[in-house]
């Protein structure tokens, strides 16, 4: 080969190569915005609300109850477990980045596929970003089946996306007053008619649910929303009884599903204290059972005193690292309500020690939001 062909084929090589690591480049800057992750089997949910329902709407007998009772669209009624299958994915986003107690559902209805995406929303104040963190979701389920369906089958004009339907379950104490239209979160939405994107999600209110509905049948699902319903001491001990019975008629899997969840969100029980309270549910003496369980949320009462001792402790350190990541960015610009928001409701401590040191190098609040991931929603 020449030598002047030689230089040539090493230039076009080389051009190939800088082709592919600008295309490359780009590809992990798109696929980092919304990521799609295999779940790792040994991820563990630290809120035990989170742990205690993911586990159960994790079970498909339980999912199935819910959504034909409390959601009740007429294609569901017909639906069978069969027709169910649990994503084992992880949806998560830059935005979103921490872990998110969420499920998803691929439903096999006789007119096509849906996927049903369900949110946990177990905490006490309204997110009011709910809209648009739902929108980033539902784009990322459609994105992963895009890209992963018969690349020939999506050419066609026939092709079609499968619809993807958002549920919020929220157990707060507060009423929800969120806005449940993706429209509701636009500037001027009113401007642009049927121009601009818009959707309603799901919500399912624990806290609004009628009892009377909750009493027309006795699955696991009911029971834990009518426990789930009860916030003080005295709520617990009014008609508690007949919250025992209901359980004691349960089948066994279903009791011991809900002592686990009651073990996760309520009162944590030791072996042995299972193990007398299912004995006593099951001789099904009411006022032995009634004090029996009274002396377990006493009990319970007497940890939390203690452990609300720490827990103020530990807020109170939290929030003195947020106050201070906001004091840095006023020395360099006026944060947003948006961020002050964002700031102030993070919880780990960890998180807020690294932005206390990114928010002491930045030299804009743009620099600092850009470095730690955040956005500012206008």
């Amino acid at each position: 080969m020449k030598k002047k062909d030689k230089i040539k084929t090493v230039q076009n090589t080389k051009k190939v190569q800088n082709t592919k690591t600008v295309q490359n480049a780009k590809k992990v800057q798109y696929t980092n915005n919304i990521q799609v992750k295999t779940a790792p089997p040994n991820l563990t949910v630290d809120n035990p609300h989170d742990k205690g329902y993911k586990r159960i709407f994790s079970i498909k007998k339980n999912f199935l109850d819910f959504i034909k009772k409390y959601i009740a669209f007429d294609w569901m009624m017909e639906l069978t477990e069969k027709d169910l299958v649990l994503i084992d994915k992880e949806f998560i986003t830059d935005q979103f980045d921490t872990y998110e107690s969420d499920l998803v559902y691929k439903v096999n209805t006789k007119k096509g596929s849906v996927y049903l995406f369900f949110l946990l929303e177990l905490q006490s104040y309204n997110d009011f970003t709910m809209p648009f963190r739902l929108l980033v979701y539902i784009t990322a389920i459609l994105l992963d089946y895009f890209k992963n369906c018969d690349k020939v089958a999506r050419r066609k004009q026939a092709f079609r996306l499968p619809a993807v339907i958002p549920i919020v379950l929220h157990n707060g104490e507060r009423s929800w007053t969120a806005s449940r239209h993706f429209k509701e979160m636009i500037d001027k939405a009113e401007l642009f008619g049927n121009y601009i994107i818009d959707f309603e999600y799901v919500l399912v209110s624990i806290k609004n649910l009628d009892i009377s509905k909750i009493r027309q049948s006795n699955t696991l699902v009911d029971n834990i929303f009518m426990a789930d319903k009860k916030r003080t001491r005295e709520e617990w001990t009014e008609n508690m009884s007949e919250l025992l019975q209901r359980i004691r008629e349960m089948e066994t899997e279903d009791l011991n599903e809900w002592i686990t969840w009651f073990s996760n969100v309520i009162r944590k029980l030791n072996e042995e204290e299972r193990s007398t309270f299912i004995e006593q549910i099951r001789k099904g003496d009411d006022k032995f059972m009634c004090s029996s369980f009274e002396r377990l949320l006493i009990k319970e009462n007497e940890q939390g005193r203690q452990e609300g001792k720490i827990e103020g402790k530990i807020e109170g350190k939290i929030e003195g690292k947020a106050e201070a990541v906001i004091e840095f960015l006023e020395e360099i610009g006026e944060p947003s309500d948006a961020l002050r928001k964002q700031i102030m409701e993070q919880k780990d401590v960890k998180v807020l020690s690294s932005w206390l040191k990114t928010a002491a190098k930045s030299e804009s609040i743009a620099e600092f939001e850009e470095s730690v991931g955040l956005v500012q929603l206008q």
